[in-house]
């Protein structure tokens, strides 16, 4: 079944197919609030891991480099189902398959409950990391398509919420389990509560709105599109110096809590909710990024917050600890979050709708693949240096990569969308 949506306002009817008027659908209102939720789950079930971390290491008795393989466990099998699950989502229901995975995603959360060894939780997490590959192209590019370009960049960065509303609420709600039970087991046997429920709605959804059409693209969105190999090659550069810099950010992201432990003395129970910080900001980042980049182009804003990246992880390895710090990882999540909604908006406006699932998919295995491959090697990194050493290292891979993108970033702008639909 093809999966469709239902026609904004944005994108007039072309006289191609029924007329809006006569297809029943549910109102957009109820799409977006409804895919924010899907994207809370998806990572409330799917980020136990980074701020259990200090726990399960302490459990396990394992050094970074065996913490690392679990994350990279996860993060490999995330990027390795990209490809072939958001090129079936181009040809299948988005929605039925986002909610198969939403579910997955919960049971394997139990199973890794269950799980009584370390060998038990890299198949766990593997599989978990598969459910998960079926969340973020199909539901990117399923939004890309129910809203037009003029609010395209918004309505992603409005959906982006949701995940930065899980990334801050995730630590906390583990470690408030934890706290409760003595068991890092309970806390993500309460994790996966969220994405079960999701899942039920979004088939749900799915099943009421069955028979709908996707309202076609504007004239002159279908023009912009027609060139998308051309406007792929223009935006190579960019996307690729971007994607070299979120390796960074997500080769030492998941190293936070442990760095925190050993390098300011946070106790374990506490260190996992210096993720909150970082990622919380999001829920005002990734809208306000997404409009910043309907109104100013996407290529400003992304040059933007990518040269601040290397900066921001040398002064998170040397600040001292109090507001400093903190200051630090909140311009850091800035930076983080204000970047994803203005890439898929810039992906979006130039692939066609039949591939973009597709492109996304490749984006974010390229991305996910990467960070599970440097994760395990940064982690070795660590324990051969320090942890500041190490971090130091990389922020000067950074300031070099963004000192790049400063240099050349005139070669770099592209056209931005199509201001009318």
């Amino acid at each position: 079944m093809a999966d469709v949506a239902a026609p904004t306002p944005a994108v007039p009817w072309t006289g191609d197919g029924p007329s809006p008027s006569s297809i029943s659908r549910p109102a957009p209102r109820v799409v977006l609030p409804l895919f924010i939720f899907a994207h809370f789950a998806h990572h409330v079930g799917t980020g136990g891991l980074s701020p259990l971390l200090p726990l399960i290491r302490e459990a396990f008795a394992l050094d970074y480099a065996r913490s690392g393989l679990l994350l990279s466990a996860q993060g490999l099998a995330l990027g390795l189902g990209q490809l072939p699950i958001s090129a079936l989502a181009d040809q299948v229901s988005k929605r039925v398959m986002i909610a198969a995975g939403l579910v997955g995603v919960g049971l394997a959360g139990i199973a890794v409950s269950l799980s009584t060894s370390f060998v038990q939780l890299i198949p766990l997490l593997v599989l978990m990391g598969l459910m998960a590959a079926t969340y973020h192209a199909p539901a990117a590019s399923f939004l890309a398509e129910t809203y037009s370009a003029v609010g395209r960049g918004r309505a992603l960065g409005t959906h982006v919420i949701g995940g930065s509303l899980a990334f801050a609420a995730t630590p906390a709600i583990a470690i408030a389990v934890v706290q409760l039970t003595g068991s890092w087991r309970s806390a993500f046997l309460a994790l996966s509560i969220a994405p079960l429920v999701a899942g039920t709605l979004m088939l749900i959804l799915s099943w009421r709105a069955r028979g709908q059409r996707l309202a076609r693209p504007s004239t002159a969105e279908q023009s912009s599109q027609l060139s998308a190999l051309a406007a792929l090659r223009a935006i190579g550069p960019l996307v690729g110096i971007a994607l070299a810099e979120q390796l960074l950010t997500a080769s030492m992201f998941a190293y936070i809590p442990l760095f925190m432990v050993d390098r300011h003395n946070i106790p374990e129970t506490r260190a996992g909710l210096f993720i909150a910080l970082i990622t919380g900001i999001g829920i005002v980042a990734a809208p306000l990024g997404g409009a910043l980049s309907d109104r100013f182009g996407r290529a400003p804003v992304l040059v933007t917050v990518t040269a601040s990246v290397g900066p921001l992880i040398l002064l998170l390895a040397h600040v001292p600890y109090g507001w400093p710090i903190y200051l630090v990882m909140a311009l850091y999540g800035l930076s983080m979050n204000t970047r994803l909604p203005v890439l898929e908006s810039l992906f979006a406006d130039a692939v066609p709708a039949a591939r973009r699932s597709t492109v996304l998919g490749l984006y974010y295995f390229i991305g996910q693949e990467s960070s599970g491959l440097t994760t395990p090697v940064v982690g070795r990194m660590i324990d051969a240096t320090g942890p500041v050493e190490a971090f130091t290292a990389l922020g000067v891979l950074g300031c070099l990569l963004s000192l790049g993108l400063l240099f050349f970033r005139r070669r770099l702008i592209v056209p931005r969308a199509p201001a009318t639909a």
